[in-house]
């Protein structure tokens, strides 16, 4: 028998609440695709986040920048982790998301996440 959540349903009569709004310490994040972590061959590509993790970490960016894994971001790269950024998802441009290919310098997507290039 499937649990049933009756302090969560809403009456008819009721009206439909939006989800509150909640504070962070962060102004950015940047969602790291965990199918590609686990598909990579590389043990590079396959530490990634733990790798930005701990080098915002050691620059004190922590609680600036949050780095998460989600779920595919349906992009799918051959050699590669796709990855999403917060401040960028919310803009016109039609490329949102990045790819950190195998071999790449990890040194460049610190970068460009503490030190974003002008539109």
């Amino acid at each position: 028998m499937p649990l049933q959540h009756t302090h969560l349903m809403q009456t008819i009569d009721e009206p439909k609440r939006l989800p509150i709004r909640a504070a962070s310490d962060w102004q950015d994040i940047v969602f790291v695709c965990a199918e590609c972590l686990h598909r990579s061959d590389d043990d590079e590509s396959a530490s990634l986040r733990k790798w930005l993790k701990r080098e915002l970490k050691s620059r004190g960016l922590k609680k600036r920048i949050r780095v998460v894994e989600c779920s595919c971001l349906d992009l799918c790269p051959k050699r590669g982790v796709a990855l999403a950024r917060g401040s960028e998802l919310a803009t016109n441009e039609r490329k949102k998301l990045r790819v950190h290919r195998s071999g790449d310098d990890p040194q460049a997507l610190l970068d460009w996440l503490t030190n974003p290039p002008a539109a």
